[in-house]
């Protein structure tokens, strides 16, 4: 891993920022669609910014995901492949639902991704527990 891990975490966590205010965005526009004040064109763009955001966001985290996760616990690496594959398991599945022209699975899917991202930032790239490896 070329950045250290500090730097890795503030990046995704800038990437995970930026990927709440694009759903937030969604979220606007979703009632607005469902109150009859537009049509679906912005909120269909808008879900597209999302996708290709979260695709994006995907391919280096899980760039990083390894490294990071090697360097906390060295010696468990079956258990850091089988946490790699659900997780990203959890994107491509994630992905294939932002697809849906559905309102309500549409509203589902947006509050799955921001559980997946609280989940990634408290168990999978929080700050302390880089910090409890280091210590140990």
């Amino acid at each position: 891993m070329d950045l250290s891990p500090e730097r890795a975490l503030a990046e995704l966590a800038a990437q995970h920022a930026g990927l709440r205010a694009i759903m937030d965005r969604c979220d606007e526009l979703l009632g607005e669609v469902v109150a009859g004040r537009c049509g679906p064109t912005q909120l269909t763009r808008e879900v597209e910014r999302l996708r290709l955001a979260f695709d994006g966001h995907n391919k280096y985290e899980e760039q990083l995901l390894r490294p990071l996760l090697r360097q906390r616990d060295p010696f468990a690496a079956v258990r850091i492949e089988r946490m790699i594959e659900d997780h990203v398991n959890e994107h491509r599945t994630v992905q294939q639902q932002l697809g849906s022209k559905d309102m309500n699975e549409l509203r589902d899917v947006i509050e799955t991704l921001r559980a997946h991202l609280d989940a990634e930032e408290r168990y999978l790239l929080a700050p302390a527990l880089l910090r409890e490896h280091k210590a140990v």
